[in-house]
């Protein structure tokens, strides 16, 4: 009897310890903006130890700080923020696991199970229960509403373009109507920039559930084209630039010069909408704004400088078939027309 009752607790112990071995892990919630409590195995450290402590997803290092024990013994606790400044790259898998699409992982695209543990001080892992993160990359009512914003931006600046002067060139003569200006291509990149920077600013707003700072590379982006625009309109003055009689086309105008195209505009508008398109993708997929490198900055403006160059010797075309200087300088046409346009 005695040996019956030992080999049923023998069995009955290795069931239990089975079943603990094959136990769920515990499953955790959160998305953007929130905080979540990672369980962990030992007693949670002093404030000033745990504050050193980083989120593992996945395996990857995310680089987010604990912000203590949040009153569980066994649990620390990390804030889903990414407003921190441009993700650094020994963080980026972790992040792009995180928000990045596409999404190839457990769960769907804005909803994804991934396995979260915690690094310790010195960056190895803090032992505890296996952990699912239940990661929401933000609620479904915040991107709807960024949706709609980013929407009503957009249509916002092209009924500003169209109905107003606000891309048209100015010239040397303020009282020629605006719908017979010019499209200017300075004053496009501004407005280009300036709703990208918009766009994105809400965007993280309301993506993170709460109000993010504004890093230098917006300002920097915004400081350049404003110098662009204001260096274009003194070449303008200096010119004393006048208007074709002719119906203004918006890509004619931004892209052509007095013989036609002109390798200078089309390169200048090309940089502007890839560095443009970058810019938002780092931003939809971190939900931070980007911090280009030395080199793409030079990139950027090594072409202002060379489309301000060329802006300044742009030949024009004459309002009679004699070339004088006089000519040259008080009543040349905007470039952006070929010769033909220009009525004798």
């Amino acid at each position: 009897m005695k040996l019956f009752c030992r080999a049923a607790l023998t069995l009955l112990a290795s069931l239990l310890l089975c079943t603990a071995s094959h136990a769920e892990p515990e499953v955790i919630q959160g998305s953007l903006g929130d905080v979540i409590r990672v369980p962990i195995t030992a007693d949670c450290p002093a404030q000033s130890v745990v504050r050193q402590y980083t989120l593992i997803v996945d395996g990857n290092n995310t680089g987010i700080p604990a912000q203590g024990c949040g009153g569980d013994p066994h649990a620390v606790s990390f804030l889903l923020d990414g407003t921190s400044g441009a993700v650094p790259p020994e963080n980026a898998a972790a992040w792009h696991r995180m928000t990045g699409f596409p999404w190839q992982g457990n769960g769907s695209a804005l909803a994804r199970e991934l396995s979260a543990s915690v690094a310790g001080a010195d960056g190895k892992s803090v032992a505890g229960p296996g952990t699912t993160l239940l990661f929401t990359w933000s609620r479904a009512w915040r991107i709807a509403v960024a949706v709609v914003i980013a929407i009503a931006t957009v249509a916002l600046f092209v009924c500003l373009g169209a109905k107003t002067a606000m891309l048209r060139d100015v010239g040397a003569e303020t009282t020629v109507p605006f719908q017979d200006r010019t499209f200017s291509l300075a004053r496009t990149q501004m407005a280009w920039w300036t709703a990208i920077i918009v766009v994105s600013y809400v965007f993280e707003w309301l993506a993170l559930g709460g109000v993010p700072p504004l890093s230098a590379q917006p300002l920097v982006l915004m400081g350049f084209y404003s110098v662009l625009g204001v260096t274009a309109r003194g070449v303008d003055l200096s010119r004393r630039t006048q208007f074709p009689p002719t119906t203004p086309h918006f890509f004619k105008d931004l892209t052509s010069d007095e013989s036609g195209v002109a390798v200078h505009r089309v390169q200048m508008l090309i940089f502007t909408i890839v560095v443009g398109l970058m810019f938002l993708n780092q931003v939809f997929t971190t939900c931070t704004m980007p911090r280009f490198d030395i080199n793409t900055l030079l990139l950027l403006g090594i072409s202002g400088a060379t489309y301000i160059g060329f802006k300044t010797t742009e030949a024009q075309p004459k309002t009679d078939g004699v070339a004088t200087s006089e000519d040259m300088a008080g009543e040349a046409f905007k470039s952006g027309y070929s010769t033909g346009d220009a009525h004798p």
